[in-house]
């Protein structure tokens, strides 16, 4: 797979995934459904309590490429993802893996795979590739009356998407992210990509600018005073999403 893809991230605002799918425009077969993932996610070495386990893949090239993700019972479902696609007359493939092979494992195995609840602490978390996808995070957040935030240049993490085999119990890589560079916000936190030498990734200097640019005020930290547990108590307005 494409690792550099674009990455929307449906979660708390289901509507966006319209958004989202409005920008396929590919019909060559080229688009892929992913269901039952498994999703490990980290950041500073902290599990992060937001699960993935659908994912749409299409890569038709003159940028027209992403991944979009869906949260694990979330609002937003395949199902929507189906429907959408058979109704534009757009051709894909579906890949279905096993679902709860936890339930045919060792009493021992418990710890390893116990799934943890998604976190209500933890806001909507943006992917960014490239300078115009944070530049619109942050421009969603001023509309929101948030205007500060805190960026830890140096913290790294990954989302990795996997599947598990019933026959061996492997674990299998699907897709992932690697990442460097948090800007949290009252309303979201902004996870900066950083894939090989890709030169779309946002080099620490670029996102001080944009920020700077935009009027967001900035305090930077070292990773070692990042914890995922922080409280955000910014009030989650509503988006209104045009969509057919």
């Amino acid at each position: 797979m494409n690792r550099n893809l674009d990455v929307w991230a449906i979660q708390k605002y289901p509507n966006e995934l319209y958004t989202a799918l409005e920008n396929v425009k590919t019909d060559t077969g080229d688009l892929i459904l992913f269901t039952n993932l498994e999703c490990d996610f980290e950041l500073n070495g902290q599990a992060v309590k937001r699960s993935f386990d659908t994912s749409l893949y299409y890569d038709a090239g003159n940028g027209n490429d992403a991944l979009i993700l869906l949260m694990k019972d979330g609002i937003a479902t395949a199902n929507q993802i189906r429907e959408y696609l058979e109704k534009k007359q757009l051709r894909y493939h579906e890949v279905s893996f096993a679902k709860d092979v936890t339930k045919e494992l060792p009493e021992d195995f418990d710890n390893v795979y116990n799934e943890e609840k998604d976190d209500e602490n933890i806001p909507e978390i943006w992917f960014a590739r490239e300078e115009y996808v944070l530049r619109d995070a942050l421009n969603d957040s001023i509309e929101q009356g948030n205007t500060t935030c805190d960026y830890y240049p140096l913290l790294q993490g990954f989302l990795s998407l996997n599947y598990i085999t019933n026959s061996t119990l492997s674990s299998y890589s699907v897709d992932g992210r690697k990442i460097l560079g948090v800007i949290t916000l009252e309303d979201k936190m902004i996870l900066l990509i950083n894939n090989g030498n890709d030169h779309r990734n946002i080099s620490p200097f670029q996102a001080h600018k944009i920020m700077g640019e935009l009027g967001v005020s900035v305090n930077v930290h070292s990773d070692s005073e990042f914890n995922i547990e922080r409280p955000y108590q910014g009030k989650m307005m509503e988006k209104k999403v045009n969509h057919e």
